[in-house]
């Protein structure tokens, strides 16, 4: 009777007993780059390059609506800025490389044109003017992706008038038509 009654709760206590785990902080194990998609947190780092990775068609759509639905900037502050640049492009105080960025490959090959023939027609001399001063601006958005803005400026003593056209493209404003008068 000894002998049963000491076998039992052993048998039992080991069935309850859960086996232990061994975990090395040296080599972690890679998790399944379809689990870090789903859970929003995959980084290069984590994904196991050799494994297909499977994306879901509603991750997908969600990321695309994510990244779509961020809203642009009021276009106004851009517009002047390229609009100030420019007239200081044909007065000689500006290089035209310097709106690669926010104008269209047309418009930036306009404006080199016309700062050149500026410099033909003023010749190599420098005047000292005062900055050129934006006026007025009035600026009508006429969709998500698209603004036209007209600005008055000041340019050394002259008040003048421009008209622009913006689009959002790749998350930014680029001039795509400008007159300058």
């Amino acid at each position: 009777m000894t002998t049963a009654t000491l076998e039992r709760p052993a048998r039992e206590t080991a069935i309850a007993r859960p086996a232990p785990t061994v975990h090395t902080a040296a080599t972690p194990q890679p998790r399944p780059a379809a689990v870090l998609l789903r859970a929003g947190r995959a980084r290069i780092a984590d994904l196991d390059m050799r494994e297909p990775v499977a994306v879901p068609d509603g991750a997908r759509e969600e990321t695309t609506e994510r990244h779509a639905a961020a809203p642009l900037p009021d276009p106004t502050f851009i517009c002047c800025t390229v609009v100030r640049a420019a007239v200081e492009v044909f007065r000689g105080e500006r290089t035209v490389s310097q709106l690669a960025r926010w104008v269209s490959p047309e418009i930036f090959d306009t404006i080199a044109r016309r700062a050149g023939l500026c410099r033909r027609a003023h010749g190599a001399r420098r005047r000292i003017a005062p900055p050129v001063q934006i006026l007025r601006t009035r600026v009508i958005r006429l969709g998500d992706d698209t603004a036209e803005a007209a600005v008055i400026i000041e340019d050394a003593g002259r008040v003048r008038a421009a008209a622009a056209r913006l689009e959002a493209r790749r998350g930014l404003w680029r001039v795509v038509a400008l007159e300058i008068g």
